[in-house]
């Protein structure tokens, strides 16, 4: 099982950190967990674990049957969260097993987490030759939207022997539907309404080890819901995705979001009513924070994030839930020009992630990219109807000391 990343909403997979801001406050080296013990039946199965850490760490497991994924995150001088998959073998030994992982920070040894295996029980035998162990609300656009509007949201999905073993343009037999409930209840329950079609909950691509699905919710009146994702695997049972793994109620919940009346929104302007005068608003600081490590192939996408920092907005406790209508993101690739400016350029909507302290988040995906070669990429934003800023790698984009990424296309 793997978990990605997100930052905000966490991201996942064995993923290459781009440098990020400089400041003259870089956090003290840090790394927690938050559980210090994994007990599993005697089958073959996997837990979560956050791993929170502000330096570059990795985890070494003590013995054959403990695996973890990722197993190092090559994190930046910043707060950083990664949630990590710890998968076990079966059992076969006839007595109850103990081992453990350790987290380096850096070259130091941290803390460890003790792993807990009980011997088979027949009872406890997973029915299906490839369950999926893991799933979690990755990703959602924002947590309030306006009557008329769309909710949009995300999942990453691990199954093991499907998931991690191919990269899939399609969610092989896996499927995903984005339900959501008036009440905080268990999602398998009767009072949750679900999406039934491939245009509402759709594969939207290979994420590491991970499937990450996506959805949208359209048409729901005002008031307070709750949400997440259901995935089964061919005809088998469903299960749900909470915050940071399968739902459970406790650790891993449902997600939440608001449905604002078109008065309370602000019209078409959506979110005009929050005071702030957005003419006079600049963008201060972008970079390219983020992208995949692996190289897509012919006909894929490939995914990257950026940050942007933009004083008297993003800063701002108030908006740090759910972006901005005012402020428009997209990514971009070209095999012509490393200038992103020029017309060679083929742009994508890229939606907001997540708050990052004095800056926001954000991550999307390319079109897919019919050729294989060399590409530049690179993200722009602009507020309201203004010029856009073009992205480099850790600052506004100049051409010389702030230029656009590279990535290859098999």
């Amino acid at each position: 099982m793997k978990h990605i990343y997100n930052l905000f909403f966490f991201l996942c997979a064995t993923l290459t950190l781009w440098s990020c801001k400089d400041s003259e406050e870089i956090a003290q080296p840090s790394l927690t967990l938050n559980n210090n013990e994994l007990s599993f039946t005697g089958f073959r199965s996997s837990l979560a674990v956050k791993v929170d850490a502000t330096r570059r760490w990795s985890a070494i497991p003590s013995d054959y049957w403990i695996t973890v994924s990722p197993d190092n995150y090559p994190g930046a001088n910043e707060h950083f969260i990664a949630n990590v998959a710890v998968t076990v073998s079966n059992n076969e030994t006839g007595q109850p097993r103990e081992g453990r992982v350790t987290f380096f920070l850096q070259d130091d040894e941290i803390t460890t987490l003790i792993i807990k295996q009980d011997k088979q029980n027949e009872e406890e035998r997973p029915e299906e030759e490839f369950p999926i162990t893991w799933a979690n609300l990755q990703w959602a656009g924002s947590a309030s939207i306006t009557e008329g509007d769309a909710f949009e949201a995300g999942s990453c999905v691990f199954a093991d022997g499907i998931t991690n073993a191919m990269e899939s343009t399609t969610g092989e037999e896996i499927v995903a539907d984005l339900g959501y409930s008036l009440s905080d209840t268990d999602p398998s329950g009767p009072d949750w309404t679900w999406t039934s079609s491939t245009d509402d909950c759709w594969f939207h691509g290979d994420w590491g080890d991970n499937f990450y699905y996506q959805g949208r919710i359209n048409g729901l009146p005002a008031g307070t819901y709750y949400y997440t994702f259901r995935v089964r695997n061919g005809s088998g049972p469903y299960k749900y995705a909470g915050t940071g793994g399968l739902w459970n109620g406790i650790d891993n919940v449902n997600g939440t979001f608001e449905v604002k009346e078109a008065s309370e929104g602000g019209g078409d302007d959506g979110d005009d009513d929050d005071d702030i005068d957005y003419s006079k608003l600049v963008i201060t600081w972008v970079n390219l924070q983020w992208r995949q490590d692996n190289s897509p192939k012919k006909g894929e996408t490939f995914n990257a994030g950026s940050k942007i920092e933009i004083k008297g907005l993003t800063d701002l406790e108030e908006a740090a839930t759910s972006g901005n209508k005012h402020l428009i993101c997209e990514i971009g690739y070209s095999a012509a020009s490393s200038d992103p400016s020029t017309d060679e350029w083929i742009w994508t909507a890229c939606p907001w992630s997540g708050d990052w302290g004095n800056e926001w988040y954000y991550q999307g995906f390319t079109s897919e990219i019919p050729e294989a070669g060399t590409y530049y990429y690179s993200f722009r934003y602009k507020i309201d109807d203004g010029a856009y800023t073009y992205v480099g790698t850790n600052g506004i984009w100049d051409g010389t000391n702030n230029v656009c990424g590279t990535f290859e296309v098999e």
